[in-house]
C-alpha cells in the first residue's frame, strides 16, 4: 500500500469517550456484544464520508450527565506514507496538507460534529491539522490548516462498509448496493449493443406471436387507449428487458453443487447468501482499483467488515479469511470467531471492552517477550482457546478433573452457567503451562484467577510466573486470585483429606460396573511394585539420586487411601466427568470443596456475581475462612 491510516482518535462519539486506536494494514476487533466495535467501524466510516446526517445520539453521554449544546465529537485520522515520505502521486494530490514529521511525513485530518443553532441541527465539519497533537491536548488543539479539505480528497480514501446483516438478494433489489453499482452499465460497445438489443426485441416478438395468451392479453391492455383518448397510445408486453439498461432488474444468480441442480440464489441458505455478497463487495473494489490505476488518481479503499463469519461453518470461516486477506485496501475487521482470531498476527488484534459508562480497547503487548513467548501465545492460547479472548473472567486449572467439575461447582455456587457471565474455565495441562494465558488476561484486562495443586515447587513456579506478568502484584493479590490445593496435594489427594471418599468409591464402583471394586483393587495390588521415586541413595558416577521402586502398602486408613488414589489414576477420563455430579448431591455446604468455595468467593467479591442463597448465607456469617496452602479447615 502507499499510504496506511495509522491512528484514529476519538472523542465523544457514541460509547467512546476518549480513545486512540493504532491501526495496521489489516486489523482485527474482538469483543463481547454490545462493548463499541461496530460504534468503532462507524467512527471510521464517519472520518471519510463525503456527507451523513447526524444526529444527537451520536455524542457521549454519562448517565447521569446532561447534553451541552457545546458538547463536541471529535475524530481525528492520521494519515501515513508507506515510507517515510509520501510518493509525488501523493504528495502531489495532498499538497499543502501534508506535514514535515519529525520520523516520517503524515497529513492529519480532523472531522468534527457540533450543534449548529441557527440551523438548529448538528453540522459535519473538516479541516487538516498542521500538527499532530498529544493525547491529552486533543480537545483543545487548534493548529488547523487555513485551507478547506477537498470532496475529492475524502473520495481518495473511499469506505466500504459491510454490515452483518448483509443478503446478496438484497444487493440484487438495491441499485445503490456494490451489485447494483457493478452492473447498472456492462460496457458493451455501441455496436454490441445495437446488435443485443435487436436479438431482445426479435426475441420478444417471438414469443408473444407464438403465445395465444400474451396475444389475447396484449388485446385486452390496448383498451386502456380508449379510456386515455390518445391516437398513440398502445400496451405492449416483454416477457424479456429489450434494452441492455434494463437488463440488471432482471438478474438472477444461480448455485449448482456438482450433485444438484442449479437453484437461484435466493433459495439458498444465508451463509451462502452472506458469502455471495461478500464476494460481489470483492469483485467491485478490484474493479474500481484497476479504474483508478488507469485514470492515474490517487485511490487507497478503506474495507470496514462487520463479522464476515455470520452464518458460515467453521472451515468456511477459515477460507473467507484468507480471501479478505487478499483484497486490496486497508481493512479493518470485527468479528466474535475464535477462528478468524486464530489466523492474524497477534500485533493485528484489538481487544474491545466497556468497563464502568465508556467503552475501551486494549492490545496484545510483544514488545517485551521473545519470539518463543510469542509463539507459545498464538499456538497454546489463540489457536486453541481463542474463546478466553472474548472472556471476561478466566479461571485457570491444571489437570483434567478440575476442568470437568469446575464449571459444574461454578453453576451450583453461582446459580449460572460460566459461559452466561462471561466466565472461561480452562485447563492448562501443568503449572509450567499458565503464563501464555496470563500474558493474554493482563494484556486484554481479563480478571484472572488460578486453582493450582499443592506441591512446594508448583507453589514456587506459579507465584513466579504470576509474578512476572504482574509485575506490581502483591501479596495479597496472589492470595486473592491463586488458591493452591493445601497440605501439597493434587486434586484426587485434596478430595480424599476431604472426606470425600465415598463419593469417589461410588465412582469407581460405576465404572467398573461392580460394588466394593476398592476391596478386590487392594487385595490384588497390595505388596505389588508401585512407582519409581528417588532415594537418598547417590550414583557413584553421575551424583544424581537412585530411584527405586515402592512397594505398595495398602493397610490401615492410610493405605486405603492410597489405594482410592492410585485406583483413580487408570480411570481418570471416566472418573473426571462423573465426580462432580456425584459430590453435588450432598445437602450442606460440603457439596463444593472448601478451597473451591474459597476461590469462587473471591471471584465473587472482586466480580460483584450475585451467589445461591445457601452459598451467600455461608459467606456473611462467616461460617468458612479462606484456604491457603497450610490450613483446610472451617472456622
Amino acid at each position: 500500500m502507499e499510504i496506511i491510516i495509522k491512528e484514529l482518535r476519538i472523542r465523544n462519539y457514541k460509547c467512546f469517550e476518549n480513545v486512540d486506536i493504532d491501526l495496521k494494514e489489516s486489523t482485527l476487533l474482538l469483543g463481547a456484544n454490545n462493548v463499541g466495535k461496530t460504534s468503532l467501524l462507524e467512527a471510521l466510516e464517519l472520518c471519510f464520508t463525503p456527507y451523513k446526517r447526524i444526529g444527537e445520539e451520536l455524542i457521549f453521554v454519562k448517565e447521569d450527565e446532561i447534553l451541552e449544546r457545546s458538547k463536541e465529537i471529535i475524530l481525528d485520522v492520521l494519515i501515513s506514507p508507506e515510507g517515510d515520505t509520501f510518493n509525488e502521486k501523493w504528495h502531489q494530490f495532498f499538497g499543502n496538507f501534508v506535514v514535515e514529521g519529525d520520523k516520517e511525513d503524515f497529513v492529519a485530518l480532523r472531522t468534527i460534529i457540533k450543534y449548529n443553532a441557527a440551523k438548529g441541527e448538528y453540522d459535519l465539519e473538516r479541516k487538516a491539522l498542521n500538527a499532530w497533537p498529544e493525547s491529552e491536548e486533543v480537545a483543545s488543539f487548534s493548529n488547523f490548516n487555513t485551507s478547506s479539505v477537498r470532496r475529492e480528497i475524502v473520495e481518495s480514501i473511499p469506505v466500504f462498509y459491510l454490515d452483518a446483516k448483509r443478503d446478496i438478494v438484497s444487493e440484487m433489489n438495491d441499485k445503490f448496493s456494490y451489485w447494483g453499482k457493478l452492473v447498472k452499465d456492462i460496457k458493451l460497445t455501441e455496436k454490441d449493443l445495437e446488435e443485443v438489443e435487436k436479438h431482445l426485441n426479435d426475441i420478444n416478438t417471438q414469443i408473444i406471436d407464438s403465445s395465444s395468451i400474451l396475444k389475447h392479453l396484449t388485446s385486452n391492455l390496448n383498451k386502456i387507449t380508449e379510456v386515455i383518448n390518445s391516437d398513440r397510445s398502445s400496451v405492449e408486453i416483454n416477457p424479456v428487458f429489450r434494452k441492455i439498461k434494463d437488463l440488471d432488474k432482471g438478474m438472477e444468480i444461480k448455485f449448482k453443487d456438482k450433485d444438484s441442480e442449479s437453484f437461484s440464489i435466493a433459495n439458498q441458505g444465508m451463509g451462502t447468501r452472506s458469502w455471495a455478497t461478500f464476494l460481489t463487495l470483492s469483485a467491485y473494489i478490484d474493479w474500481k482499483v484497476t479504474e483508478m490505476a488507469d485514470e492515474e488518481k490517487p485511490y487507497h479503499p478503506l474495507l470496514l467488515l462487520e463479522e464476515p463469519e455470520a452464518h458460515l461453518h467453521p472451515q468456511a470461516q477459515r477460507k473467507i479469511y484468507n480471501q479478505m486477506s487478499k483484497l486490496t485496501g486497508q481493512k479493518i475487521i470485527s468479528t466474535h470467531s475464535s477462528i478468524i482470531a486464530a489466523q492474524v498476527e497477534l500485533e493485528e488484534i484489538i481487544h474491545v471492552y466497556k468497563k464502568g459508562e465508556s467503552s475501551n480497547l486494549n492490545y496484545i503487548n510483544l514488545n517485551d517477550l521473545s519470539t518463543a513467548e510469542i509463539r507459545q501465545i498464538k499456538e497454546k492460547v489463540i489457536k486453541t482457546r481463542g474463546d478466553i479472548l472474548f472472556a471476561d473472567t478466566l479461571i485457570l486449572c491444571e489437570g483434567e478433573t478440575e476442568d470437568q467439575v469446575l464449571p459444574e461447582f461454578f453453576k451450583e455456587y453461582f446459580e449460572s452457567e460460566p459461559f452466561e457471565i462471561g466466565t472461561n474455565i480452562i485447563s492448562v495441562g501443568g503449572s509450567g503451562k499458565y503464563k501464555p494465558f496470563m500474558r493474554v488476561a493482563k494484556a486484554l484486562d481479563i480478571d484472572l484467577f488460578i486453582l493450582s495443586d499443592g506441591e512446594e515447587r508448583t507453589i514456587r513456579e506459579v507465584e513466579k510466573q504470576f509474578r512476572q506478568v504482574y509485575s506490581d502484584a502483591t501479596n495479597q493479590d496472589i492470595e486473592n486470585h491463586i488458591k493452591f490445593l493445601p497440605n501439597g496435594s493434587d486434586f484426587e489427594d485434596y478430595l480424599v483429606k476431604e472426606n470425600y471418599e465415598v463419593e469417589l468409591v461410588k465412582v469407581i464402583d460405576s465404572i467398573k460396573g461392580k460394588e466394593s471394586f476398592i476391596v478386590d483393587f487392594i487385595e490384588k495390588n497390595n505388596g505389588g511394585n508401585g512407582k519409581s521415586k528417588p532415594t537418598e541413595k547417590k550414583c557413584n558416577e553421575c551424583k544424581q539420586n537412585i530411584y527405586e521402586r515402592e512397594i505398595k502398602d495398602y493397610a490401615g486408613r492410610e493405605g486405603y487411601e492410597k489405594a482410592i488414589i492410585d485406583c483413580l489414576s487408570g480411570i481418570k477420563t471416566d472418573y473426571s466427568s462423573k465426580i462432580g455430579s456425584l459430590i453435588l448431591e450432598r445437602e450442606d455446604i460440603d457439596k463444593i470443596p472448601l478451597v473451591i468455595r474459597d476461590l469462587f468467593f473471591e471471584i465473587a467479591v472482586i466480580k460483584k456475581y450475585s451467589v445461591s442463597k445457601q452459598f451467600a448465607k455461608v459467606s456473611e456469617e462467616g461460617k468458612y475462612v479462606k484456604v491457603n496452602k497450610d490450613t483446610t479447615k472451617d472456622s
